[in-house]
């Protein structure tokens, strides 16, 4: 009897432990989409943006129960000496608890960027709650006023933010997507140099098309923008790339993976772009090559294919293989040129975006030692090498330009 008054009292015990002790509710998070981060004097000031469920939910689905009007997110900024401190005020504001699980992407102001964003990478590897896997952004103004901005047509601005960089990065590449952990990983290593994103807020169209309803415009009165290639080198911002310029260090760091090149028809007067094609795939591999005791040139090789369907109104017949021939020459050679403007950009800056001295740190690491200390100066005597050879296909449905087609009619008449 006594045994099992045992067994019976233990088992009460169980059920009364059972359970999630410390569960917390779905009800009970603020889920973070975009975070931002300003500098206000002495304190750290985090801008976070929060999905509001009932109001995405409802926009989503389509009804109207829950509040349809009301915006999907919720912006509020807090102030704090560390940028944890400053996330705990946000308590005294926000009913909800902070959850930085399903960020998207985080912007950083141009004051923090100039300061010092150490603070904020060891934040994001510190803690268990954040994600490296987070898009970083900066921005030449307030990290606050970027995530303040809707982005039509989408319901939750930060993540079409992070979705505009991504696939600006696959079907133009002009700017390369890094996260944190990559921007960390670049930061130190032996080139010290990485390129983020910058997001501007343009003007929109001032005669946009009114609606039937006189509240509302076809066109949003601000926008969004990715505009340059915010260079950080150690743990600051030191300058800026332009998107031509950007672009190039894609090629030159094998960040292509889809884009559209417009070229100069062979023999034309002027540098006017008649044509266009469209790059399916590429390859970079750059190769030091010793030239002298302590000193290293680059070789770059590309090879690039891709389709000849895009625009074409050059004189040449795409029905001759020749022909064919000259547009991938001319094709190389915007390749080229874009490799070289990337490149003096990054040397006009003294700092290492291609990450050259990784390359030859691994190539010669006794050389290395005794180039390391003197490594922006050497940056400037750096010469590229570059070899690009294209391959096109599928030139389209018709062989000639419809401008050559007229041409021949007028002659005819």
């Amino acid at each position: 009897m006594r045994r099992i008054l045992l067994c019976c009292a233990a088992v009460l015990v169980c059920m009364a432990t059972a359970g999630c002790w410390n569960r917390t509710e779905l009800d009970e998070l603020g889920i973070t989409v975009a975070n931002g981060f300003d500098r206000s004097g002495d304190e750290w000031e985090m801008t976070y943006q929060v999905i509001v469920p009932s109001a995405s939910g409802a926009s989503q689905g389509g009804g109207s129960a829950g509040g349809g009007s009301q915006p999907s997110v919720y912006v509020f900024t807090t102030k704090g000496n560390t940028i944890r401190e400053a996330a705990d005020r946000g308590y005294t504001e926000n009913p909800r608890r902070l959850y930085f699980g399903h960020t998207d992407i985080i912007v950083i102001g141009r004051e923090v960027a100039e300061t010092g964003i150490e603070q904020i990478l060891d934040l994001y590897f510190r803690n268990i709650d954040a994600r490296e896997t987070v898009l970083v952004a900066v921005t030449d103004g307030k990290a606050r006023e970027i995530l303040r901005k809707m982005v039509p047509p989408e319901k939750i601005p930060g993540t079409a933010l992070a979705e505009i960089l991504r696939k600006q990065n696959s079907s133009s590449s002009y700017f390369p997507v890094v996260n944190v952990f990559q921007m960390a990983q670049k930061l130190v290593s032996d080139a010290q140099t990485v390129g983020v994103p910058e997001i501007i807020v343009t003007k929109g169209n001032a005669k946009a098309l009114e609606s039937l309803d006189v509240n509302k415009t076809t066109s949003p009165p601000v926008k969004m923008k990715v505009e340059r290639l915010g260079v950080f080198h150690q743990n600051r911002l030191v300058g800026y790339l332009s998107r031509n310029e950007s672009y190039g260090i894609s090629w030159l760091t094998n960040q292509v993976k889809g884009s559209t090149l417009s070229f100069s028809c062979s023999g034309a007067q002027t540098k006017k772009k008649d044509g266009t094609v469209r790059i399916t795939s590429a390859k970079t591999k750059v190769t030091p090559i010793r030239s002298g005791e302590q000193h290293y040139n680059m070789q770059v090789d590309t090879e690039a294919s891709g389709d000849l369907l895009m625009e074409f109104m050059c004189a040449e017949d795409l029905s001759k293989p020749q022909s064919i021939k000259v547009i991938e020459k001319a094709v190389a050679e915007e390749i080229r040129s874009k490799i070289e403007l990337g490149w003096e950009a990054s040397r006009k800056l003294r700092v290492d975006l291609p990450g050259f001295a990784d390359k030859i740190h691994r190539k010669d690491p006794k050389t290395w030692k005794k180039l390391q200390n003197d490594w922006s100066e050497e940056l400037t005597r750096i010469e590229l090498d570059i070899r690009v050879k294209v391959k096109l296909q599928r030139p389209g449905l018709t062989k000639k330009s419809f401008d050559t087609l007229l041409n021949q009619d007028s002659e005819q008449k």
